[in-house]
């Protein structure tokens, strides 16, 4: 806790003794109330002043949560959610989501995965933009969905949107299944 804070929590407690002191006191109703009023808003304040410095996140809280919720990975699962295989998406700025057939290149080869055949050559593309991942139906037979880790709904995506994705999306591709870490 900071000095600023510590003097502020010792005025809000001043201001409850200020308070009780005049109510024993020998002055007038209408001066007490008015003393008792002041006293009020200062312990008010305080406490109100209090309650933003300890609620409040400083600046490195808030790029350490952002770091922590940085998409670094891609994970393909299996059926029951276990990671099959990763690959790194860290100092990239695309990837292509495909099968690679050996005169294409694909940066996400899903070729081995066990519903390659409902997967395009160039399915889709990843891109990094602005701080963020997005990603682009590539004109696929299959489509893409993506479920949201926010509110765990599944949205299909239209072919040419570019959609942003967040830490704990799932994309699915076909069947597979995306998970970005």
């Amino acid at each position: 806790m900071s000095r600023y804070n510590l003097y502020t929590a010792l005025i809000g407690v001043l201001s409850v003794f200020f308070m009780l002191t005049i109510e024993q006191g020998n002055l007038a109703v209408e001066k007490k109330i008015f003393f008792v009023a002041v006293g009020l808003m200062i312990f008010a304040h305080s406490t109100w002043t209090l309650y933003r410095a300890l609620t409040a996140r400083t600046a490195a809280e808030k790029i350490s949560e952002r770091q922590l919720n940085t998409i670094t990975q891609i994970t393909l699962l299996n059926e029951s959610g276990d990671g099959i295989f990763s690959w790194e998406l860290y100092g990239k700025t695309s990837a292509v989501i495909g099968k690679d057939v050996g005169e294409n290149l694909v940066d996400i080869d899903l070729s081995r995965s066990p519903y390659a055949a409902m997967i395009d050559i160039q399915h889709a593309i990843l891109n990094y933009a602005d701080g963020n991942w997005y990603i682009e139906d590539l004109g696929s037979a299959n489509g893409i969905s993506v479920k949201k880790f926010d509110d765990n709904e599944i949205y299909r995506l239209s072919a040419s949107e570019p959609c942003k994705l967040d830490f704990g999306d799932v994309i699915f591709i076909g069947m597979c299944q995306l998970k970005l870490e």
